[in-house]
């Protein structure tokens, strides 16, 4: 990256890298690009596992065959040897469907964030072929002559409804996926990374041997010492592999170089007096130019901090700033406290790189992108729908850090931005795997499920296509202009990624949430109805954990306190929500979340006294009524948003004028309202005014570097 220099040679350079960074965001460089940036036919030879691929391709699953992408087609270009393709597909065969179904046009790049198309379709129909006998059927068309072709793939099932958890398939492709990683010496000895993503997939197998490899990778990275020239992305992912391994196993032998890591990192802060530019261009004023420059204080960028001119890039970004908050954050609980005040700097550093809309910044866009920019604008702005991986990140970095009272808006912020922007995950600056590591993590810590679940069943037919026939897993090409994730490690860090997320239904990591989840639980140590209660406590069967629970054993005695605690803590904040929507008049929503609660939770005694009001309450009037109500605007709403007819128009607002005193009238005359002043209706979807049901504007969430 070009820095912010101002010797007369440097502006070209400066003018490139911003014109570099606008169309990033744009068409210019998205997949749909025939050429695929040139990737198509741009081999990795750093990979071993790849090495013989002649170019970036699609991986058309577990088949064993990889292709180029078109609009509605793939073009197979490359079949592994000893693979299920083998025999059935051949080179330069247009695969133009599967069973009988043509493929859809693909919308994978630009700001139409999305990869439905021949991707998702494919990964569909893996799933479907999967779910039964194997038989994956294509349609292909071969010396312009349309066939099928059968290729047998593993009847392995299908992903549950809540995969990972209560799924067979889920334990099957992790369980390939640690063997393959086990099986690969060179897996862990990668980039930073991937390093720390293989170690800790083998750290939280429950296979013996497996963890036993993932403890003497990180025991060995521990005596790897950095020095002053170490770049902040290597101190900050060996901390936290050695955190979490310290966290699991209680090795004492592991806080040495955790000292040390520590120290490095608090010395890498951009810190003090910044000075990166040291002359304005012309027509801008250098104080302000300084001034500007001093709203790095607190941030890292990929090296440590050094000052003066052309020493530090372009500055400090959000993704090692919130990696360094992770580490250290996670250093404390191993008894290795940071610094307090550079630990809150680097918090406010990520904080002015966070917008209204939860949006996280690449880096000193918020302050200096190519020329001054207004802070406090810039913060207040709400766009931005792309980066959800540093989003994720973002997640990680607040939920370890409670002591700031910021983090929990932040999350929930952050939460909000998950719903709208799940779908640029796959994408990623400089390794676009990036997003897909910390998009799967900051879900799973966010403990909404909504946003969980979300992430994990819109790419569902996305991970079908980047599982290979081997059990590993491969990148596909991706949106981002300097995407080179596939050419640094194009099959172990997405298998150690996809091992990670799959192992959800268990997490044991602090990285997944576990610490704010069950605080002082550690999962890997659990046995025999400990371990089945907290199973279950993960699956939110809360009535089959407390029956676990019950009657422990006397060395059992204290931790079955602390988990049933959690678990009364969870029906009590959940009775505090049911409380809120009463207040709100909103009947149906209630009634919904009666049902949902008592699913989860009825049987405990202190939940079944306080949830029979509202279960009273719903079998009589007037809640009764008002439910009814509800369920009559439903019905007239989605009519005027299928039809959109002045005849539906009319019912919606008779129904409004028939019952102004309830929320469903009121809602009914602000859509009513809406509908007449401009045509649209937006609701949320469970039809309350003011959501956003018809497609976003362009992106103008700024431009990343």
């Amino acid at each position: 990256m070009a820095t912010r220099t101002h010797a007369s040679t440097s502006l070209p350079v400066l003018l490139g890298v911003f014109f570099g960074i606008l169309v990033c965001g744009s068409d210019v460089h998205a997949i749909k690009d025939k050429e695929n940036q040139g990737r198509w036919a741009k081999p990795t030879h750093n990979d071993a596992p790849d090495k013989e691929v002649p170019g970036f391709l699609v991986n058309l699953g577990p088949t064993g065959a990889r292709a180029v992408l078109t609009d509605r087609t793939f073009v197979v270009r490359y079949i592994f040897a000893n693979s299920p393709a083998v025999g059935r597909l051949k080179m330069e065969d247009v695969i133009t469907g599967a069973f009988g179904r043509p493929f859809s046009a693909h919308t994978f790049g630009g700001d139409a964030h999305g990869y439905e198309g021949p991707i998702m379709d494919l990964g569909l129909a893996i799933e479907r072929a999967e779910a039964k006998d194997g038989t994956l059927v294509l349609n292909v068309l071969r010396d312009s002559k349309a066939i099928e072709v059968k290729i047998n793939l593993a009847p392995l099932g299908a992903f549950s409804a809540t995969y990972p958890l209560q799924c067979r398939k889920s334990d099957v492709v992790r369980a390939a996926a640690l063997k393959y990683l086990a099986e690969h010496p060179d897996a862990h000895r990668g980039n930073p990374h991937t390093r720390c993503a293989v170690a800790l997939a083998l750290l939280t197998s429950e296979n013996p041997q497996q963890q036993a490899l993932g403890k003497s990778i990180i025991v060995k990275w521990g005596t790897e010492r950095p020095d002053a020239n170490t770049w902040t992305w290597n101190l900050s992912y060996q901390l936290i592999a050695l955190c979490e391994y310290h966290l699991l196993t209680k090795d004492a032998a592991a806080l040495p170089a955790i000292k040390v890591l520590v120290d490095y990192i608090e010395k890498a802060q951009y810190s003090g007096r910044i000075l990166v530019w040291d002359k304005a261009r012309e027509n801008e004023d250098y104080t302000k130019v300084d001034a500007a420059q001093q709203l790095y204080d607190g941030g890292f960028g990929h090296a440590p901090y050094q000052p003066g001119p052309g020493k530090n890039g372009y500055g400090p970004m959000q993704y090692t700033t919130i990696l360094a908050v992770i580490a250290r954050q996670l250093a404390a609980r191993c008894g290795v406290p940071p610094d307090p005040d550079k630990l809150r700097r680097s918090m406010e550093f990520i904080h002015r790189g966070t917008n209204r809309a939860g949006y996280v910044a690449y880096g000193g866009e918020f302050t200096l992108n190519a020329g001054l920019v207004d802070p406090v604008q810039w913060r207040n702005s709400t766009s931005g729908s792309n980066y959800v991986g540093r989003v994720g990140a973002s997640i990680v970095a607040h939920k370890l850090s409670p002591e700031f009272p910021a983090s929990a808006g932040y999350i929930e912020l952050h939460r909000g931005y998950c719903k709208r922007a799940f779908k640029s995950m796959p994408d990623g600056h400089a390794d676009s795997n990036l997003g897909i590591f910390w998009g799967l993590m900051g879900a799973a810590a966010s403990h909404d499920n909504a946003v969980f679940r979300t992430m994990l069943d819109y790419h569902k037919a996305l991970f079908n296509m980047m599982r290979c026939h081997d059990g590993s897993f491969v990148l596909l090409p991706g949106r981002d202009y300097a995407d080179d994730g596939y050419y640094m490690a194009s099959r172990y860090h997405p298998t150690a990624t996809m091992a990670l997320t799959l192992g959800l239904s268990y997490p044991k990591l602090r990285i997944e949430g576990v610490e704010a989840s069950i605080p002082g639980v550690n999962p890997a140590a659990l046995k025999g109805k400990m371990d089945a209660a907290y199973k279950a406590i993960v699956e939110k069967a809360y009535r089959k954990a407390a029956l676990a629970l019950a009657k422990p054993r006397p060395e059992d005695a204290e931790l079955s306190k602390v988990m049933m605690s959690h678990i009364d803590s969870q029906w009590q904040a959940a009775i505090t929500g049911l409380e809120a929507v009463e207040t709100s008049g909103d009947i149906m929503k209630l009634e919904a979340e009666v049902a949902r609660l008592k699913n989860a939770f009825k049987g405990i005694e202190g939940f079944d006294q306080k949830i029979k009001r509202f279960d009273d309450g719903l079998r009589k009037d007037p809640w009764k009524k008002e439910a009814t109500l509800g369920k009559r605007y439903l019905y007239y709403l989605g009519g005027l948003q299928r039809f959109k007819s002045p005849t539906h128009l009319k019912a919606l607002e008779k129904f409004a004028q028939a019952n102004p005193d309830s929320i469903y009238g009121k809602w009914a005359t602000a859509v009513v309202e809406e509908f007449r002043a401009k045509g649209t209706i937006s609701v949320s979807s469970d039809g309350k005014p003011g959501g956003q049901t018809v497609p976003d504007a362009p992106d103008a969430a700024p431009r990343q570097k």
